[in-house]
């Protein structure tokens, strides 16, 4: 996600400058910044743009500049720069951009900035919210994700104890024992029937 570090001077949300692979003002990526604050919150109506350490910038610098202070001032706001180096500061007020934004040469100038209110700003029905009535929400410094790191054991699929190894079982007494009455008795009777077939064939023959 985007990452959008600001901080406050006085009245104004500060933005970075950004730049380009050239080390130029990227106007593209200042005017998404920018959106991406007012979406945020609407209710910033001072906002500024530090343009520290840069000589010049580009004309598609001043649409964006521009693009601003009409989004601000519909909402009785102020758009700024912040620009220390003199060269940067007189080429804006060459171009006349001194007349619809503030230009400051130091942070201490733009903290000393007091808006100067009209009777539209104080009317209560049709106003637009003034500096004291502004949401109290902190400037976003940093847009990102976070994800829960989760334990990976709540995943993890339980082990299955492996079944015990089962055990041959060992018999006590040997099956044969128990066959052993019934084949005594089978002979037995084998051997009567004999003796009565003997006794029988003995009694016709005499």
């Amino acid at each position: 996600m985007t990452q959008i570090y600001t901080k406050n001077v006085g009245l104004f949300l500060v933005l970075p400058a950004p730049l380009n692979p050239i080390g130029a003002f990227d106007a593209e990526r200042f005017k998404s910044n920018f959106r991406t604050i007012m979406s945020y919150d609407a209710g910033f109506r001072f906002v500024a743009v530090d343009l520290s350490g840069l000589d010049f910038v580009y004309s598609d610098a001043y649409n964006a500049f521009m693009q601003c202070h009409q989004e601000l001032s519909n909402k009785n706001g102020a758009f700024a720069v912040l620009a220390d180096k003199e060269s940067l500061s007189n080429s804006l007020k060459k171009v006349g951009l001194e007349r619809f934004i503030r230009i400051f040469m130091s942070e201490s100038d733009m903290a000393a900035f007091t808006p100067i209110e009209t009777p539209k700003d104080a009317a209560p029905s049709t106003a637009a919210p003034s500096v004291a009535n502004i949401p109290k929400k902190d400037p976003p410094t940093a847009r990102v994700a976070v994800v829960e790191k989760i334990d990976p054991s709540v995943y993890e699929k339980p082990v299955e104890k492996p079944a015990p190894p089962v055990e041959p079982k060992v018999l006590d007494k040997n099956p044969l024992e128990d066959e052993e009455p019934s084949s005594k008795s089978t002979a037995f009777v084998v051997i009567v029937l004999l003796l009565i077939a003997i006794a029988a064939a003995t009694y016709y023959l005499m």
